[in-house]
């Protein structure tokens, strides 16, 4: 079985600090975490204003769960009775609740709502926790 947490990590790649500013502090938990790492390489060159957008977005959400990045991922992972790692359907169900609640809290509702829920979730995908939001066609 494929850990959840190692899909699509290259353990060549060196940490980086991520998402943080020029100063920031060392204890941060973006910088050097290894889901918000992997988010960023998966999602490959993109506008650094939209890379930094989607990290700013994480941190908000975060803060507002009063989590890390890392610790947003293994909520939604439990220990099997073998001891491997699998999907919790309640913590994945948590988090997408979580997620809608948050969008509702930053004043959005319809399709921005939609657009930034799925932000948030592309990066739980990234590190192998699949969600899926409801359909921006709005």
């Amino acid at each position: 079985m494929i850990d959840a947490l190692d899909v699509g990590h290259h353990a060549t790649t060196p940490p980086q600090p991520v998402g943080a500013a020029e100063g920031s502090d060392p204890a941060d938990p973006f910088d050097g975490s290894p889901a918000v790492r992997r988010w960023l390489e998966q999602m490959g060159d993109r506008d650094p204003a939209e890379q930094a957008s989607d990290v700013s977005l994480l941190r908000r959400f975060c803060a507002a769960e009063l989590t890390t990045p890392d610790e947003l991922v293994a909520r939604c992972l439990r220990s099997t009775k073998s001891g491997d790692t699998a999907i919790s359907a309640a913590g994945r169900r948590a988090t997408d609740q979580a997620i809608t609640a948050f969008a509702a809290t930053e004043g959005l509702s319809g399709r921005e709502a939609i657009v930034l829920g799925n932000r948030l979730r592309s990066f739980l995908i990234h590190n192998g926790i699949f969600l899926q939001g409801p359909a921006s066609i709005l």
